[in-house]
């Protein structure tokens, strides 16, 4: 150690308990000093005789003492003293086990104590001499002795009495007698063996051994002193939780016959390790928190010579390692292991997905890109894989219990197929001619709360089968991890740019989708339902299978929370939209493009984007490139037309688009519903997810256009047939559990969503952004320099021109003499539309013909009517 840190200080509690270590050693070293010079004429508390001078050396309290301890328990008081010592150090070295004393084996200690104690002053009383004028196992040996004798004679209370003292020192130590007989014997066996090789150690050089043998001591004591320091170490931070890790130790015959094998390794591997091992004796090395575990190891299986190994007993070697794991396991293999990956983290850091160690600060910018197209699995962490411990018995009686319970309802039905997985079972259920379906969905919460499940789901219609399905919940939940999902055959066989993960189905296999077959996807659930999660797992998801030249973003988070990780990845189009007026004219933007694409691929002869970006391809390949058939040279300063480029798939993320319809309104609604209606052959696809799956938000327009729905749990039966158009939602699980309700068909399927963390989602984010920086188009924010393209029939671009309609007189008029300035009664008078009826009411505001709206939607006609 260095020089600053040769004086340790204590902590207050390691003040108290090295306080009391020495109180208890006093006391036990002044009590058998006191039993030690025991004199019978000295006054105690058997008798009162006057002596001018007491003999005891601990004075008259230690002679008082010596005289009730003899009195009562006669030469067994020789044992109070012992226990006192390792009583206080037991409490010393074991301070932490403090908080959690087990009452019920410190009373299994103390009878044990007491059966000991007072069993061998039985012994003492019947078998040995008195002490002076003490019965020799006092007042207590005599009582038990004399109590027992008439009914088993001497033998008998002899063999009783050793039976008690072997059984007292078992609940008081906790040491097993056959661990005593396996030491008894290696003992045995070992002074056999030096014995046996006893003529030949005689007979060779006797300087050489010796001073081998010297330095076998003086390292032995010098890795001694390096494994108590990191003990020392951990234990001045009294307040730091560690977490014992449970160590199994070997038996000690097993142990004994590996020793010769042990001592053969340990010659080869000093043979080979000679030059590495003596430069180490010569300085002195400052050990590491690992140093307290694995220092012995290594120092049993390199640092001692063979004869050395033999020389020391083999109990004396397993001993020394017991009491090592047992005496402190403070320092524990777990607790080590913990410091170690603490340490670890601590020298290395990860920037922009890339590992930098210390000393490699400077060189990080100078770092190269990732290799790989597309980011490495391993960035997702291993998972625990654990199988539900369900047995078909169990099973089985589960399926007998729902086919009582089913009974009990006046319904009889058969299960004819279970079918367990990572978080239900279904049941299939063969109904009895004459029984309807809806008879058991309708008896859905009775038969969970008669089956003690969270709920039960029934599902009327099982696809190719004449069954009734029931999903009961496992008791034991398994988590399905995103590692797992992407892992699968099915994710890495497809072709689509655009393979997105779910999660699992019932039965435990991967569900993996395509989002340009869907080609649009609602997801709605309620707040905690993991919808959030569900969204990052497809996001995440695509950015493992493509990369930005094939697939680009444009995210709206109104909440600024769940979507901002993304931010900064190459395959986003603008930043991550939290303004819901700038989400409108991103929505603008994606309708402009729908119509760009279109003419281009009308123009090339192709009917989607695959045989648009094939066509290009094509061309590309044979010299041949395609032009811009769109380009107008009065409106660039090229000279000649752009070629064509691959185009790729745009991927629209709005996480929360309830908050957007509130604010931007019917605007969005129809700008949604357009291209729902039209992007799919232009390669645009929409991810619409809200909380809040009321008809205000899922209105029949977007309904109508979005055919692929996934719900997650939901409050009630109402929401459910908002997102499905059928019940079933409100009885899932949350954590995940959704139902998917795929394009072309009207039968949802049960999926328990992928989990993915969040430091799992910045490692890939990372790695995104090792590999390149995003190129943004600020149109997309800002709106097009001819965004009237690309509004919506009858609607006026947001700071376009003050030009008035050609109906505004007429509807002034009408206003002024109505005194009604509403919309409807604008648009109904002159058969217009919502919008047009709208900006003429706008205008009339802006003139000051009528007032703002008020909180009740009214507005007040401030102009008077025209003269007649």
């Amino acid at each position: 150690m260095s020089q600053g840190n040769s004086v340790r200080t204590l902590s207050g509690l390691q003040r108290l308990l090295e306080g009391g270590l020495i109180l208890c050693c006093m006391v036990a070293i002044y009590i058998l000093l006191a039993l030690g010079s025991f004199h019978p004429g000295d006054p105690g508390w058997s008798q009162s005789n006057y002596q001018g001078e007491i003999e005891n050396v601990t004075g008259a309290v230690g002679a008082w003492l010596a005289d009730v301890l003899f009195y009562f328990f006669g030469y067994t008081a020789y044992l109070i003293p012992i226990i006192i010592a390792g009583t206080g150090w037991l409490i010393f070295r074991r301070a932490h086990r403090l908080l959690e004393v087990d009452y019920f084996s410190v009373g299994l200690r103390l009878i044990g104590f007491l059966l000991m104690v007072l069993s061998l002053a039985a012994l003492a009383s019947m078998n040995a001499g008195d002490i002076y004028e003490f019965s020799a196992g006092g007042v207590a040996g005599d009582v038990i002795a004399q109590a027992m004798l008439p009914y088993f004679n001497q033998l008998g209370t002899t063999l009783l009495l050793l039976c008690f003292v072997g059984a007292g020192f078992t609940l008081l130590t906790g040491i097993s007698w056959l661990t005593i007989v396996e030491l008894t014997g290696l003992a045995t066996i070992w002074c056999f063996r030096k014995l046996k090789q006893l003529p030949a150690r005689l007979s060779g050089p006797k300087e050489t051994e010796d001073t081998r043998g010297f330095m076998s001591v003086v390292d032995k004591f010098r890795r001694e002193r390096d494994e108590v320091e990191p003990e020392e170490v951990l234990e001045e931070d009294d307040d730091e939780e560690v977490i014992e890790a449970p160590v199994k130790k070997p038996g000690l015959l097993s142990r004994f016959r590996k020793k010769d094998k042990q001592v053969q390794e340990s010659e080869a591997a000093i043979a080979d390790d000679k030059a590495d091992i003596e430069p180490k004796r010569q300085g002195r090395v400052e050990p590491v928190l690992s140093a307290g575990v694995a220092g012995s190891a290594t120092a049993k299986a390199v640092g001692i010579s063979s004869d050395n190994a033999e020389d020391t007993p083999p109990w004396q070697d397993e001993a020394e390692g017991s009491e090592t794991i047992d005496f402190d396991k403070r320092v524990s293999t777990g607790a080590i292991s913990h410091k170690e990956r603490q340490l670890k983290a601590q020298k290395a850091r990860v920037e922009n997905g890339i590992i930098i160690l210390p000393g490699e600060e400077g060189t990080s910018k100078e770092r190269k890109q990732p290799m790989d197209p597309l980011p490495s699995i391993s960035l997702l962490d291993v998972p625990n894989r654990k199988k539900n411990p369900i047995s078909e018995e169990e099973l089985d009686q589960v399926a007998r219990l729902v086919e009582s319970k089913l009974a009990d309802f006046n319904i009889t039905a058969q299960v004819v197929g279970v079918y367990p997985g990572p978080v239900i079972t279904r049941f299939e259920l063969d109904l009895a001619p004459g029984v309807k379906a809806s008879k058991i969905s309708n008896l859905s919460k009775d038969l969970a709360r008669s089956l003690l499940a969270e709920s039960v789901r029934v599902v009327e219609v099982i696809p190719g089968k004449a069954y009734v399905g029931l999903e009961l919940p496992n008791k034991f939940r398994e988590t399905v991890f995103m590692r797992d999902v992407l892992d699968c055959q099915a994710f890495k066989d497809s072709k689509s740019n655009l393979t997105m993960v779910l999660g699992q189905d019932i039965a435990g296999d991967p569900v993996v989708v395509d989002l340009a077959k869907m080609p649009h996807l609602l997801v709605a659930g309620t707040t905690g339902s993991g919808k959030s999660v569900g969204v990052n797992v497809m996001i995440t998801s695509l950015l493992y299978k493509s990369g930005p030249e094939d697939v680009r973003f444009i995210m709206i988070d109104p909440k600024m929370l769940e979507l901002s990780v993304y931010e900064g990845i190459p395959h986003l189009l603008c930043e991550v939209v939290t303004d819901m007026k700038e989400a409108a004219n991103a929505l603008r933007w994606c309708v402009g493009e729908m119509e760009r694409r279109y003419k281009l691929m009308s123009a090339l002869g192709v009917r989607n984007l695959k045989g648009f970006n094939a066509k290009i391809a094509e061309a590309k390949a044979a010299g041949e490139p395609i032009y811009d058939p769109m380009w107008k040279s009065n409106e660039s300063m090229e000279d000649t037309a752009p070629e064509l480029d691959k185009l790729p798939s745009i991927v629209v993320v709005v996480d929360e688009f309830a908050d957007m319809m509130m604010i931007v309104g019917k605007k969005v609604e129809e700008l949604i519903a357009r291209i729902a209606q039209k992007a799919r052959a232009a390669g645009i696809h929409l991810i619409l997810a809200t909380q809040r799956p009321s008809v205000d938000v899922i209105t029949g327009l977007i309904k109508a256009n979005i055919p692929t729905r996934i719900a997650f749990q939901v409050s009630s039966r109402i929401d459910s047939r908002t997102i499905l158009d059928q019940q079933g939602a409100e009885t899932l699980l949350g954590m995940g559990d959704m139902l998917y309700l795929p394009p072309g068909t009207g039968v949802p399927n049960r999926v328990h969503g992928a989990f993915v963390d969040d430091h799992e989602v910045h490692a890939v984010v990372a790695d995104w952004h090792a590999r390149g920086k995003p190129q943004y188009i600020d149109e997309i924010l800002q709106g097009a320099s001819d965004g009237e393209q690309v509004l919506l029939p009858g609607e006026a671009p947001e700071g376009g021109d003050d030009e008035l309609d050609a109906l505004y007189d007429e509807a002034v008029a009408f206003v002024t003499e109505t005194r009604r300035g509403s919309i409807s009664s604008v648009q109904r008078k002159f058969k217009i539309g919502y919008n047009r009826a709208a900006r003429i009411i706008e205008q009339m505001e802006l003139q000051g013909v009528v007032s703002a709206q008020g909180h009740n939607g009214n507005r007040e006609v401030l102009a008077p009517p025209p003269p007649r």
